[in-house]
């Protein structure tokens, strides 16, 4: 969780064009402002559409943006 908070803190929310190009959980997290286990949910349902790098799974900005509009 204190990840998560750190993370708020240095994505601007407000200005999708500043964040990174693939979002981790984390990131996500913070610019949505729901928690881990709702992201995931929202993956696994196929409403917020990932890529898996390796083991991991990252959404790329314009995914989310999209899910907020």
């Amino acid at each position: 969780m204190e990840n998560i908070i750190k993370n708020l803190t240095s994505i601007n929310t407000s200005k999708p064009e500043t964040w990174p190009l693939w979002l981790n959980v984390e990131e996500v997290c913070a610019v949505l402002r729901l928690s881990l286990s709702t992201v995931r949910s929202l993956h696994l349902c196929g409403k917020l559409r990932g890529r898996k790098f390796g083991k991991r799974v990252r959404w790329h900005r314009d995914s989310v943006t999209q899910f907020v509009g």
